[in-house]
């Protein structure tokens, strides 16, 4: 994985609906090495490499979780809620930042100190407030921040080692780098009756959305999809729930609440992986889904595969 391509779509802000910039950096990546680019209506990218009518899809959704500025009060407090699945409590005390009118707005999610403080800290985004520093409403409006403006957190990647990296939106801009990193290894490789369709989805966090337009658009006989999971290797879960670890290679999964894997493609995949002496692990995951659960109905169906990297602490403002 080209780590510094990772570095740059961490750090860079996309909230689902709000992908334009992650889009961007991708597209300038990708563009020379395609033989066609679309954007759609709603701002999907997708490059085909290859002209062969079997169309296979590789997708991997680049949208992440944020919030959104739901009211501002006459001192210029800002109240948000979330974008995506977020707790209230990975908020607390993080910064975050909003993508204003003007230009980003960096403001800090508010606790109060102990000796101030009633009962435990805020649990519900109502209870929440962002201080950003501005001292009225009408502040707020003039910066650019105003009910509707998105956010998300700000996040710093850092490497250590060979094999260790902190960072933001690793779900799932892991998975917009594997993407990359693909596309210009087998770009000279493509020929035949096969097509590539590579895709960065949009709005994956709110329901699967951008990827209905992609199958409908590209309308694929195969597809793979790359995300990041949960490692849940932690001294807070016994091992039994630790559904995939770091270090245990690749996840295939066989099982989540969107989508039962196709037994051929995963039988397959183990096949090749063993083969080939890549590390692998078999994921059951009875909780989340992935943009496959859309995939695998379309139409008379398509075969599909979900092939995970598992950081840990995805969702909050530094996963590693």
């Amino acid at each position: 994985m080209d780590i510094d391509i990772l570095g740059r779509l961490s750090t860079e802000v996309g909230p689902s609906g709000f992908e334009d910039r992650v889009r961007r950096i991708i597209r300038g990546f990708v563009g020379d090495y395609v033989d066609e680019v679309i954007i759609d209506n709603m701002g999907n990218l997708i490059a085909r490499v290859g002209n062969g009518p079997f169309k296979v899809l590789i997708s991997a959704h680049m949208d992440e979780v944020g919030v959104m500025v739901s009211h501002i009060d006459q001192r210029g407090f800002l109240r948000i809620i979330p974008i995506g699945g977020l707790d209230p409590w990975t908020l607390l005390d993080k910064e975050l930042v909003f993508m204003g009118r003007n230009g980003d707005i960096v403001g800090v999610v508010g606790v109060d100190p102990p000796h101030l403080r009633k009962e435990k800290p805020p649990s519900r985004f109502e209870e929440l407030y962002v201080d950003a520093g501005f001292s009225s409403r009408d502040e707020a409006f003039k910066s650019g921040v105003m009910p509707g403006t998105p956010g998300t957190f700000i996040g710093n990647f850092r490497q250590r080692g060979g094999s260790v990296a902190i960072g933001k939106a690793f779900d799932n801009r892991v998975g917009c780098t594997v993407l990359i990193d693909t596309l210009r290894d087998i770009r000279n490789k493509v020929s035949g009756d096969v097509s590539l369709y590579f895709s960065w989805n949009t709005q994956e966090e709110v329901g699967l959305r951008g990827i209905n337009a992609v199958v409908h658009q590209v309308n694929p006989h195969m597809a793979f999809i790359v995300e990041t999971t949960v490692a849940a290797d932690v001294p807070t879960s016994s091992e039994d729930v630790w559904i995939t670890r770091i270090g245990g290679g690749a996840a295939l999964r066989a099982y989540d609440r969107s989508m039962i894997a196709n037994p051929r493609l995963l039988s397959v995949a183990i096949e090749l992986a063993e083969n080939s002496n890549i590390r692998y692990q078999v994921q059951v995951n009875p909780y989340g889904g992935t943009d496959a659960g859309v995939v695998h109905t379309y139409g008379t169906g398509v075969p599909s595969l979900v092939i995970s990297t598992p950081p840990r602490g995805i969702y909050t403002h530094q996963p590693r």
